[in-house]
């Protein structure tokens, strides 16, 4: 059917309509680039558009964890506030534990103090207490020994009454003893547990002297170097001054005789006018030596 379009229309008809066709096509091929390019474009769009969604996603999770970090450090600041304050009140309690420790340790000195003087007190009452059982032991012994001879008594009931009597006595006063004597055990172990507490500070206390025995000794060491430092500069010292006075008893010798003689009446002490005495004399003394020899070359 092309064929027989061609051929009405004869071939100079052919040439634009091969240029309208070939326009037709250039349009429909433009157009389907500019539809693929516009495709690309959308797919282009669409993929930023999804990575910049999941940006947006991995920011929000980044801030979120961020959030969630601040809170745990704020948290972790609280708890180490927290930590601090219970750290001044336990330091706080140590303190009033020690003065109410030390405030103890007083009020028990006061305490064994006053024990000790009881323990004394109760010493002394046992020993005039024995000396009350050995004497009524004596009078007990008398009694017997006068029972038979004796008219005051005409029955045993009275002579056992008082022996009753006396027993209870005795029975109150070796109460007495008795409770002196575990007064005494108890007060000896508090003074025994006491005893040992003092041995121990004062095992503290001389390991303490030892250490600062050390420190003396070091000291004294280092006392002894700084002498001996001392006894060196002094005898450098007296070694240059011994110099100097030679130096200065040769120039002033010297200078004598330059000055063929005693110098009467002069200033020995100014060491810089005797040496340019000396320096000038011995030029001129050299000049001299030198003129002689000339005379005798000539």
């Amino acid at each position: 059917m092309g064929s027989t379009f061609l051929t009405q229309f004869g071939v100079d008809n052919y040439d634009g309509l091969e240029k309208y066709t070939v326009s037709g096509t250039s349009q429909s091929t433009v157009l389907l680039q500019k539809k693929k390019k516009m495709k690309e474009v959308q797919q282009e769009l669409d993929r930023k558009k999804l990575e910049y969604e999941q940006r947006m996603r991995k920011c929000k999770e980044k801030e979120q964890d961020l959030a969630e970090k601040q809170e745990k450090i704020r948290e972790s600041v609280i708890r180490f506030e927290k930590f601090v304050k219970e750290n001044d009140a336990k330091r706080t309690r140590a303190m009033k534990r020690e003065k109410d420790e030390i405030s103890s340790r007083m009020q028990k000195e006061l305490e064994i103090a006053a024990l000790t003087q009881t323990l004394t007190e109760h010493t002394r009452l046992r020993h005039r207490l024995l000396r009350m059982v050995e004497k009524l032991s004596v009078y007990e012994a008398y009694l017997e020994s006068v029972l038979e001879p004796s008219d005051e008594f005409e029955e045993v009931a009275q002579l056992t009454k008082r022996h009753d009597t006396l027993t209870h006595t005795n029975q109150d006063l070796r109460s007495i003893v008795e409770k002196g004597n575990e007064d005494i055990e108890e007060m000896r172990a508090t003074l025994s547990l006491f005893t040992k507490e003092k041995e121990n500070e004062i095992l503290v206390a001389t390991s303490n002297i030892a250490g600062h025995q050390k420190r003396a000794d070091q000291m004294r060491n280092d006392n002894s170097k700084v002498e001996q430092e001392l006894m060196f500069r002094d005898n450098a010292y007296n070694d240059r001054k011994r110099r100097l006075g030679e130096c200065k008893m040769a120039i002033a010798n010297i200078y004598q005789r330059c000055k063929k003689g005693n110098v009467p009446y002069e200033n020995m002490n100014d060491f810089g006018r005797l040496l340019d005495y000396i320096q000038n004399r011995m030029l001129d003394l050299g000049a001299i030596c030198r003129m002689q020899k000339e005379a005798h070359e000539w």
